[in-house]
């Protein structure tokens, strides 16, 4: 038994990896299946444009809003969006690429996971919390439910992030450092709203095992890697109209929903008549009775997990009405089960609980199994509809052809510059992202550009900067040509501010990859 032991934990991945097939199998299925976001697809179509276009890093998209365009990866994650694109350069599919992206988080996560609890538990534990991790129910929900392309990646992070910290506490070299603001950089540019969620408690985390002055070094390099985003996106976000699509106060799941092992493919809708489903898992309210039952001889990461999902689960409750009303920009996370991602990685982390027990492997061994088999049939879309590149895109880009498909999905989930009187009806007749053409005027004029207006659009009349503004009524860019014949150009470009910005995050970078490359030559 032992050296069968020893043969599985010596070859740890590729276990977590043959464990995670079940999980996994139905991505190799051709084509994409029903999703509730599936207009990633088309999203990833719109950042290889961007790229090819000579935009880098990518905000400006040229097809999106009738072509009008919208400054979608100023606001909008674009971690998941730059490895998709790496597949798609490599010749996958726009469908091939994301659903790569999906099956890549679901083991990363896992190992990450149990390399984490493995710095605070036994081999087989550390196994268990990584399979609990990846089969709570929420986790397929994210991936063949909701299709949740930056969540689904974003589960990769905590535990790396938990990771460093730990070995950080405990003095390990500088490489953690590194390995820590890769994480932090990972996790802001995976997805927002999980990075607003996760941050504060890896940062307890941080404080409840042994803060050190190189774990704030981690976290500041990670905030100074991802700024190139993340303080744009907040500071032009005022620049947008404040909207959201969906009221959180409709998406409050009730505790039944929580505790009732229901999975369902349906909508999260006002009530507890949703189809969707919020199960916190069958292994996973065990672990939180066990770790109950056990209150007193719990250690600090234990306690420190309990916390996390008392907190998550109060916020997943209607009570917490007044937090949500309170703190600033939680009600972009729309929906309130959105907590689910933090009960997920907390109560996975509570096999640790069993470490001191003698029969603690053994609890292991019955959570790895029992984590698969109960959960693994959770796993699969409602229906492989088999559906390819060309379906979204005639779903969700009107350029050339504003489709049917097109039409009946109103775009409601972006929210318009502030100078946009109304939504546009036609496309746009100029479909480039950049222009170049020449002008013959007998007088001066006001010539309008039809791409929404956003600070970084550069208009040159023969070579020389000229003033663009914001038109009516769709805030269409807009700049005045002297009578005569005239060279225009037009072209999104970075503003000193972004531009200043980006130099912070690349420097960052190098810094990052210097230290974990260099350190690990010295080992």
């Amino acid at each position: 038994m032992q050296k069968v032991e020893n043969f599985l934990f010596k070859n740890i991945f590729w276990i977590i990896l043959l464990l995670s097939v079940p999980a996994i199998w139905a991505l190799f299925v051709p084509g994409f299946y029903g999703a509730s976001d599936d207009l990633h697809i088309a999203w990833l179509q719109q950042m290889d444009a961007t790229i090819r276009a000579g935009q880098f890093p990518p905000r400006f998209v040229p097809d999106l809003s009738f072509g009008f365009g919208y400054p979608l990866f100023n606001f909008v994650f674009p971690l998941p969006f730059y490895i998709g694109e790496v597949f798609h350069l490599l010749g996958f599919s726009l469908v091939g690429s994301v659903k790569a992206v999906f099956l890549l988080s679901i083991p990363l996560s896992g190992w990450f996971m149990y390399r984490f609890l493995r710095e605070h538990a036994s081999e087989w534990l550390a196994l268990a919390g990584a399979m609990v991790y990846i089969y709570t129910p929420y986790r397929s929900t994210d991936i063949y439910v909701r299709g949740a392309f930056g969540e689904a990646l974003a589960f990769i992070f905590p535990p790396l992030i938990a990771w460093a910290i730990t070995k950080l506490s405990k003095g390990k070299s500088w490489k953690w450092v590194g390995v820590l603001g890769l994480g932090i950089a990972g996790l802001i540019l995976s997805h927002n709203i999980m990075a607003y969620m996760f941050i504060h408690f890896l940062l307890i985390l941080s404080l409840i095992i042994g803060f050190k002055i190189r774990t704030f070094l981690g976290f500041t390099l990670g905030l100074l890697i991802s700024i190139y985003f993340w303080l744009p996106a907040i500071v032009e976000s005022g620049l947008m109209k404040y909207d959201t699509v969906f009221n959180f106060i409709d998406h409050y799941p009730t505790l039944k929903q929580l505790i009732t092992p229901f999975f369902g493919y349906g909508a999260s809708v006002a009530g507890p008549y949703d189809g969707m489903s919020f199960f916190l898992g069958l292994i996973n309210i065990v672990l939180v009775v066990s770790a109950l039952m056990l209150f007193k001889k719990l250690n600090k990461i234990s306690v420190w997990a309990l916390g996390i999902i008392a907190i998550s689960v109060f916020m997943m409750n209607f009570r917490s009405i007044f937090i949500w009303n309170m703190v600033p920009l939680i009600p972009y996370f729309q929906f309130p089960w959105r907590f689910l991602s933090l009960t997920t990685f907390a109560t996975s982390i509570l096999v640790i609980i069993f470490d001191k027990f003698n029969f603690g492997k053994y609890i292991g061994m019955a959570v790895v199994f029992g984590a698969v088999i109960l959960n693994f049939t959770f796993f699969r879309p409602h229906d492989f509809l088999g559906r390819t590149d060309e379906y979204y895109l005639n779903r969700y880009i009107p350029v050339p052809v504003a489709t049917e498909e097109y039409l009946k999905t109103g775009e409601e989930y972006l929210r318009l510059p502030k100078a946009t009187e109304k939504r546009p009806t036609e496309v746009s007749p100029d479909k480039k992202l950049n222009s170049s053409f020449e002008v013959n005027l007998t007088a001066s004029k006001v010539v309008d550009y039809y791409k929404y207006y956003f600070p970084g659009w550069e208009v040159k009349i023969d070579g020389k900067k000229v003033e663009a503004y914001a038109g009516k009524p769709y805030g269409q860019i807009e700049f005045n040509v002297p009578a005569g014949k005239h060279q225009v150009n037009i072209a999104f470009r970075e503003t000193l501010f972004r531009k200043v910005l980006n130099i912070i995050s690349l420097f960052s970078l190098i810094f990052v990859v210097v230290i974990i490359v260099k350190k690990n030559k010295k080992t």
